[in-house]
């Protein structure tokens, strides 16, 4: 079944913990907490062990088999964007009436008027920072990347019908752009209006050989390069996961899986893009279309 929900809802990474009902968590100390971990600001803590969240918990649909998101970054003039989205937003809508896009949003007119249109088609327009700044804690100046990370949290507050919840780092797929201190003191902190996101999508999950649950022919080409490591733009970048089990699940088939692997590994899709919500994307098992509507 195919389904596609509205990009980017109220999915967070609290929703993590309903993957504990599905793997048993391992018996605990008289007196431990086993969700100490929430209290903490890393955001690297899941990985081959943590519990998985199967699809079924996440969308809670009978049919939905795998979820692929689709989103963009980077956008300030909207022109561009719809002249590359606009195909992809009516095949959306073809398959489910609606076109759940996630447009990642540096700078932008919140009174443009295409920013409505896209809203009422199922577009999600999330944070991006303001100017773009590569890394955004340039220089240690920590004034500056809060600033520039909070006022385009209230922008995107401004555009008429839109509710962001979502955030990006600016080239988090190309340098360590992402840092402990940033999560600590600035994305768990509110704007001077009291806005606040409640996903970060900067974190990138590799698939290795060290998943047991996984093909060897998933995570390996042909040629014996990695599938997914590949995507690593030098030796020492280091905000990935490794092997956290998210697509893996016992209600799913494996030519299901592998299929989304397969168009995973087409794209450099990572795991943080994938944990966002809302764009399910599985092998279509009746015709009748779901009644569910985005935000």
């Amino acid at each position: 079944m195919i389904r596609f929900f509205a990009a980017l809802a109220e999915f967070a990474f609290c929703a993590l913990i309903l993957g504990s009902a599905v793997t048993p968590a391992p018996a605990e100390p008289a007196g431990a907490n086993r969700l100490t971990y929430l209290d903490e600001n890393d955001p690297f803590y899941v990985g081959a062990s943590f519990p998985r969240l199967v699809t079924p918990q996440w969308v809670g649909e009978p049919g939905v088999e795998a979820v692929v998101v689709l989103a963009i970054d980077d956008m300030r003039q909207p022109e561009p964007w719809e002249k590359f989205l606009r195909p992809i937003l009516d095949r959306l809508k073809q398959i489910d009436g609606r076109a759940p896009v996630s447009i990642m949003t540096v700078n932008v007119d919140p009174q443009h008027p295409q920013l409505q249109v896209w809203l009422k088609e199922g577009v999600s327009l999330e944070t991006h920072t303001l100017t773009h700044p590569c890394p955004c804690l340039a220089k240690g100046d920590l004034q500056f990347a809060a600033t520039n990370y909070h006022d385009c949290v209230a922008l995107m507050n401004r555009v008429p019908g839109n509710r962001p919840v979502a955030f990006r780092m600016p080239c988090c797929d190309s340098m360590n752009s992402p840092s402990p201190r940033f999560y600590a003191e600035i994305f768990n902190q509110t704007n001077s209006q009291g806005q606040f996101l409640t996903i970060d999508s900067s974190v990138m999950n590799i698939f290795t050989t060290n998943s047991a649950s996984l093909p060897r022919s998933l995570v390996v080409e042909d040629n014996g390069r990695a599938r997914f490591g590949k995507y690593l733009p030098f030796p020492s970048f280091a905000t990935t996961i490794q092997d956290y089990p998210y697509l893996t699940s016992s209600e799913s088939s494996a030519g299901n899986f592998r299929a989304s692997c397969r168009a995973i590994g087409r794209r450099n899709i990572s795991m943080a893009q994938i944990i966002q919500p809302r764009l399910p994307i599985g092998r279509r098992r009746s015709t009748q279309r779901s009644s569910h509507k985005g935000r």
